[in-house]
């Protein structure tokens, strides 16, 4: 691990602005980080409102010290999120290398939201453990740990897995077929929330 910490890096189909947008607005922030949890509003102010501060230009820096920076490109806009090195928060260390392959997950569910589904509610399941749902898509991401495939049935979705999780983004979807899907899960997880 260098002492500058690790860089994860993704480029967003929309305008600065936007994406901005989606790390300042809290109900925009429902749209792309973690999944549907009962405490999932009170991890968005933590994190990016109550530990937060605004930079320069399109820059935020949460929990003191892991730093986002929006720029624009050709394509779009570039996200980098620069983690801190380990040390900076010894009461997180243990968690270093989960939290970073969270920021990777959420990032790529930025992404797509924004790519896909531009100002609509999703709706997730998670599971603490790879699960074959049984479906095939569109390659979406891959990096060292996990692998983002498009799932058309799912809205279409996004289906996140990794040897440690599983997360599906659907669109669309009612209580009763949210369900249907999360039986689809592992029956010794019977709330994967």
């Amino acid at each position: 691990m260098s002492d500058e910490g690790i860089q994860i890096e993704i480029t967003v189909a929309a305008p600065v602005e936007e994406v901005w947008q989606s790390f300042r607005d809290r109900e925009k922030l429902r749209h792309w980080h973690g999944w549907d949890l009962p405490d999932l509003d009170a991890e968005i102010d933590n994190i990016y409102f109550e530990n937060a501060e605004e930079g320069d230009g399109a820059t935020l820096i949460v929990q003191g010290h892991d730093t986002f920076v929006l720029t624009p490109v050709a394509e779009g806009t570039r996200v980098v999120l620069t983690r801190a090195p380990v040390g900076t928060s010894p009461e997180w260390d243990a968690y270093y290398d989960e939290i970073t392959e969270g920021w990777i997950t959420f990032l790529h569910q930025l992404k797509f939201a924004h790519e896909y589904h531009p100002g609509e509610k999703r709706r997730t399941l998670f599971w603490p453990s790879e699960v074959d749902l049984g479906v095939s898509g569109k390659p979406f991401f891959e990096s060292a740990h996990q692998r983002g495939v498009v799932v058309e049935e799912f809205g279409p979705g996004l289906v996140v897995t990794s040897a440690q999780m599983t997360v599906v983004t659907t669109y669309g979807f009612s209580d009763d077929r949210l369900e249907a899907l999360r039986q689809r899960g592992p029956a010794d997880v019977a709330d994967p929330k």
